[in-house]
């Protein structure tokens, strides 16, 4: 379990690095190549579950175990955060940061296409004065790389939003498990 907790604050700062940069963007004038993006990487179960949803919907398994956390990913949740629900930019932090945890589940995003979710049920964000699980929608990408015979397909998940769930949302997505 220590594990678990380390790379979780580990992540949280990776987290705070990226969402900090991203929202004095404007401020400074920084690219978006200039951002200190990184890889969220599944766990082994993570792994198993996400094959489970592929398999159980014949989509091409992901290839690549990394999540590409980086700019737009954060850009998109900060504005639609901001605008829809009207939350601080620290709860927002913190519900991102608490989606992406090693002990988050991954289920199909029912009615949406080739989309998951991964979610955290060992931790409840606080919004306003009421707790909520973090949420992130991903959706599978496949793209050729190289050309002719030395061509590969990576399929790979990419982030699309997240969000605060309440408990009935989280407990609805749970029963969507694959066999």
């Amino acid at each position: 379990m220590k594990n678990i907790f380390e790379s979780e604050k580990l992540l949280a700062h990776a987290f705070k690095a990226l969402f900090d940069f991203v929202v004095s963007m404007d401020a400074t004038g920084a690219k978006d190549e200039e951002a200190p993006a990184f890889s969220y990487i599944l766990t082994p179960k993570q792994v198993d579950e996400i094959d489970r949803v592929c398999d159980a919907n014949q989509w091409q398994k992901i290839t690549t175990h990394g999540i590409e956390i980086g700019v737009s990913a954060i850009q998109h949740v900060l504005k639609a955060r901001r605008l829809k629900d009207e939350i601080t930019d620290a709860e927002i932090l913190e519900v991102i940061a608490k989606a992406y945890s090693p002990r988050s589940l991954l289920r199909q995003n029912r009615d949406h296409g080739q989309q998951s979710l991964i979610f955290n049920t060992h931790q409840k964000v606080k919004v306003g004065n009421t707790a909520f699980h973090g949420l992130a929608v991903l959706e599978l990408k496949t793209e050729v790389i190289g050309i002719g015979a030395n061509a590969k397909v990576r399929t790979y998940l990419a982030p699309v939003t997240c969000y605060h769930a309440n408990e009935a949302k989280i407990r609805a997505i749970q029963r969507n498990r694959p066999k």
